[in-house]
């Protein structure tokens, strides 16, 4: 006869209580091997430096212009293409020296020349991706793959004409590559770290992905589990900003830099919940 399921465990063990197929069953062997989500280091595991190691950062085509052209005169104009395939507005080229002082080099730069300055010389950082089970994903309907990042800005220090410019990155944009053919997640907010108490299916501040189980498999009377991994791959806009130590003035360039970074592949698992005897007692039973 059918009976009822019943569990009462934190969403943070990897344990759901829906019942699926008409079968409810729970392996509480798995939990003990996850993170609970939380804000700040002390919930920090070694999976989470991975995607710092694999991150790639480029400068906007503007930027690249800047730093490539070194036959520039400084009055001839130029136009890019933008990563949305338009042309970009024209634009002259920096014609200075970028070492010694504004008198050797013949003119002081413009922020915006700072900036591209800074874009083309800095290895920017990711935005620290964070994913939630580490090192597994579920396949079941109510336990999501939840994300994050860890460092939306960064601050980079570049030496231009013998003055110090910091420079601000903050991220506009980012885009979550699951790995698994389904379209990006494309989304302004960083996310948040579950929280006990948060609800990881309906919390609006969490960004979150069902995976679905491999090869069509809907149950184990399909026979094993199947093995499969999947990487999720997270691009990041940043914006700019510096004040130019020469005049004062302060300016911001949106897409500024693009980074990449990916997580360790991960296997794809399903839990199974098991009907126990202390559930119902529980119950009442």
């Amino acid at each position: 006869m059918p009976r009822i399921a019943h569990a009462e465990l934190p969403w943070d063990s990897n344990f759901d209580a829906a019942i699926e197929d008409g079968n409810a069953t729970v392996s509480g062997s798995i939990g003990g091997r996850e993170s609970t989500p939380g804000n700040g280091s002390g919930n920090h595991v070694p999976s989470d430096d991975i995607p710092a190691l694999t991150n790639s950062a480029e400068a906007s085509p503007e930027a690249q212009v800047y730093a490539a052209d070194d036959k520039c005169d400084g009055k001839t104009m130029h136009t890019v293409t933008l990563p949305d395939g338009t042309e970009s507005a024209p634009f002259a080229c920096a014609h200075i020296t970028r070492s010694g002082t504004p008198e050797s080099a013949g003119a002081v730069p413009t922020t915006r020349e700072i900036l591209y300055y800074a874009a083309a010389t800095i290895h920017a950082d990711g935005a620290g991706l964070r994913k939630r089970p580490e090192g597994v994903s579920y396949t079941n309907r109510r336990i999501p793959t939840l994300v994050n990042v860890t460092h939306p800005t960064q601050t980079h220090t570049v030496t231009l004409l013998g003055r110090e410019v910091t420079v601000t990155l903050t991220a506009q944009e980012y885009t979550w590559d699951w790995g698994d053919d389904t379209p990006g997640t494309v989304t302004s907010s960083p996310g948040a770290a579950w929280e006990e108490g948060m609800d990881p299916n309906t919390d609006p501040t969490l960004i979150r992905h069902y995976y679905k189980a491999p090869g069509g498999w809907k149950s184990f009377l399909d026979g094993p589990y199947p093995k499969a991994t999947r990487t999720i791959t997270l691009t990041t806009t940043w914006a700019g900003t510096a004040t130019n130590p020469f005049t004062g003035d302060t300016q911001t360039i949106n897409g500024l830099v693009t980074t990449t970074e990916t997580t360790d592949p991960f296997r794809l698992d399903h839990l199974i919940i098991n009907n126990t005897d202390t559930a119902e007692e529980k119950q009442g039973h």
